[in-house]
């Protein structure tokens, strides 16, 4: 037995976290079929996204059961390679609503939810007061550390925006520059409310 733990398979096919040219995804993206041909690798169904906004693939090592997000860059973004620590971690927010262009009637029911949900303290929520559209909150759960911004039914869609955004309390950019909104059971009074 050697010193070094062994690698995992899916480690091995890209050394970093994201690509730095084409030559180098075509070369990741012929390894990893490779791994799928054999079969010590399988495409897996996505949980918990990284990111609303780029298309995700999931892969697992078979044998030693490790999972790795691949998504594709589209440059000059560059993607992402990397291992998933908790695959069977699902979203909060996300478990609220899959839809990320509410309707009316959805806004009002997820609204009502989140209301719901702060007001006994399980998410915390700031209003956006950078946002141009007024009544725009973002919500924050803390025991995932994720956060999710609401915009309100737009005048010529009449649908809402619900989408992931990356602030976050370990990296300090929740509640950042905002100021949260304390529930009434936990003392907010009415003037820190609004």
């Amino acid at each position: 037995m050697g010193l070094l733990p062994k690698r995992s398979i899916l480690s091995k096919l890209h050394s970093g976290k994201q690509f730095d040219s084409l030559d180098e995804v075509q070369e990741f993206e012929r390894r990893l079929a490779a791994e799928l041909e054999k079969g010590t690798v399988e495409r897996i169904p996505v949980g918990k996204l990284y990111s609303h906004t780029t298309p995700e693939e999931w892969y697992r090592e078979r044998e030693a059961g490790i999972v790795y997000r691949y998504i594709p860059p589209e440059f000059p973004l560059k993607g992402r390679w990397e291992r998933v620590e908790n695959p069977e971690e699902r979203s909060y927010f996300e478990q609220l609503s899959r839809e990320d262009q509410p309707t009316q009637e959805q806004y009002a029911q997820l609204s009502a939810e989140l209301e719901e949900r702060w007001r006994r303290g399980e998410i915390e929520r700031a209003l956006n007061t950078n946002s141009k559209i007024a009544g725009t909150w973002i919500y924050h759960h803390p025991p995932s550390d994720e956060t999710f911004e609401l915009y309100p039914p737009l005048q010529s869609t009449k649908r809402a925006i619900w989408q992931k955004i990356f602030r976050s309390e370990k990296d300090g950019s929740w509640p950042g520059e905002l100021k949260k909104d304390i529930p009434p059971a936990r003392g907010g009074t009415e003037r820190e409310r609004k």
